[in-house]
């Protein structure tokens, strides 16, 4: 049995967005056989005792510490002109490295994670064994981010992000024994922005009992699924009803296009109409990955890797996307899933789709089987153990 510390800038629960999902897996399998202790920060409005209750039920050992936005965003003012880029400086707590400094002094952990760079700063100059699971390269992130934003406030905040990673990432990696990503991509960008760095991949997985088709339920509809209130998101949103969508319309006049997500501002909630339907905040998203034919989802990021598109696949949807879309998945083009160079391919494909059911229909079993054999759980497990095996004191 070893004794693991695991921080995260973020409680793992509810499993909303792959900056849960990830993490709650990672700790569901190391505390099989480990001890685990997970250090968290919190905002929000839900009962912490109910989330630390259900982190409990996986056997992890929690400590939480509540962020105050307001207050974060002051001591960002204050420390403005610092070294650390804007995402570090929110998710910096002196009460969390207290705490960590504490565990670690009294604990002899045999390993330590951090996941995501957010929490890297607790335990860059631990000596005990360390690993960050990164996901993405953060720098070649913001330099896409900012260059493609067409909001002044949006592209001044990462350019200014995008300056000070720069110098950060290469720095802070180098300080950990290991430093995964979830896709090629970002390991190749890495190495050349930090070669003295060690790099791996630990991609992301799906779980493939729980996102499966439904039998005898006709599928139909175009779907897209994520958390509203991320920029990014609503940006593929607006292109999908703008410049995709209209022409859909004309041919298929009753397609229904369902936006799915929390936190959904008011750009996004005004869209409804009667072929634009919003469902905010649901309970559980799998019926409407199950409900859809097409999975629409025109992305244009430069890094990381798209757990709704995993989950949409693992359902068996007919996902048209582009290449940065399939970033980590390494699906084939026209057999697990359908892949876009601009906005008119996406509408010219998409058409295609609903014109051909059929090949809607093998596309989504082809992206099931592809997941099922490359993004399961259980095959990120082997390589988590592995991890644990080659670093662990």
């Amino acid at each position: 049995m070893k004794k693991i510390l695991f921080l995260t800038p973020r409680m793992p629960f509810p499993l909303i967005g792959g900056d849960r999902i990830k993490p709650y897996n990672l700790l569901k399998h190391l505390a099989k056989d480990n001890m685990v202790h997970l250090v968290t920060l919190y905002q929000g409005n839900d009962n912490i005792d109910e989330l630390v209750a259900e982190l409990k039920k996986i056997n992890v050992e929690v400590t939480v510490i509540k962020l105050n936005p307001f207050l974060k965003s002051i001591y960002i003012l204050l420390n403005i002109l610092s070294s650390k880029p804007l995402e570090i400086l929110y998710y910096y707590d002196s009460k969390f490295q207290r705490i960590v400094d504490k565990m670690i002094e009294k604990n002899n952990y045999d390993i330590s994670f951090a996941f995501f760079m957010r929490t890297a700063e607790y335990l860059k100059n631990k000596s005990l064994p360390k690993v960050l699971i990164a996901e993405d390269c953060r720098t070649i992130y913001q330099e896409r981010s900012y260059k493609e934003s067409n909001s002044l406030p949006q592209k001044f905040i990462r350019w200014w992000d995008y300056r000070k990673l720069k110098n950060y990432e290469p720095k802070i990696m180098e300080k950990f024994d290991l430093v995964t990503l979830v896709s090629e991509f970002d390991v190749s960008e890495i190495q050349r922005i930090s070669p003295k760095s060690n790099v791996g991949l630990l991609t992301n997985g799906t779980e493939i009992a729980k996102y499966k088709p439904l039998d005898n339920i006709e599928k139909k509809g175009l779907l897209f699924l994520g958390k509203l209130d991320i920029w990014a998101n609503q940006m593929m949103i607006q292109k999908i009803v703008k410049n995709i969508l209209p022409d859909i319309i004309k041919e298929f006049p009753d397609t229904i296009f369902s936006i799915v997500g929390a936190n959904p501002p008011k750009s996004i909630s005004k869209l409804e109409s009667k072929n634009i339907k919003i469902y905010p905040n649901v309970p559980e998203a799998i019926p409407y990955y199950q409900e859809n034919l097409i999975f629409i989802h025109p992305h244009s990021g430069a890094t990381g890797i798209q757990n709704k598109v995993l989950e949409a696949m693992s359902t068996a949807m007919a996902v048209v996307t582009t290449k940065t879309g399939n970033q980590g998945i390494n699906a084939i083009d026209g057999k697990d899933m359908m892949i876009a160079n601009d906005l008119n391919d996406f509408k010219k494909i998409t058409l295609d789709l609903l014109r051909n059911k059929d090949k809607a229909i093998n596309i989504g079993v082809n992206a099931r089987n592809h997941i099922i054999a490359t993004h399961s759980w259980e095959s990120i497990f082997v390589e988590l153990d592995k991890i644990i095996d080659k670093y662990a004191k």
